[in-house]
C-alpha cells in the first residue's frame, strides 16, 4: 500500500507537466506522456513482484516446517525400529534361555 500511494504521488506532477506541455507543444507533451507511462510501468511492476515475493517467502516458510515435521517423524520411526529390535533380541535369548 504504501508503494502505491508512493507511485500516486509521483505520478501526479508528471501529469501537471503533461498539461503544461500539451499547451506548448505537441512533442512535448507525447514525451511526457512516454516518461508518465514508463514511470507508471516501473512502479507497477515493483508492487506486483513485492506481492508475488511476499507469497514466495510465505510458502518457503510453509514448506521448511513441513520438511522439519518430517524429519521428526523420520526420527521417530527410527527409535521405534531400534526398540522393536531390541525387543526382539531380547524375545530371541529369553526363548533360548528356556
Amino acid at each position: 500500500m504504501k508503494n502505491f500511494l508512493f507511485m500516486l504521488l509521483s505520478v501526479l506532477p508528471l501529469g501537471g507537466a503533461f498539461y503544461t506541455a500539451l499547451n506548448y507543444n505537441g512533442i512535448i507533451a507525447l514525451g511526457v506522456v512516454f516518461v508518465c507511462g514508463f514511470l507508471f510501468g516501473i512502479f507497477l511492476m515493483n508492487l506486483i513482484l513485492n506481492v508475488k515475493n511476499k507469497h514466495l517467502d510465505i510458502y518457503k516458510r510453509e514448506l521448511e516446517k513441513e520438511s522439519i515435521a518430517s524429519d521428526e517423524h523420520r526420527s521417530r520411526v527410527k527409535v521405534l525400529e531400534s526398540k522393536i529390535q531390541v525387543l526382539e533380541k531380547a524375545l530371541d535369548n529369553a526363548l533360548k534361555g528356556q
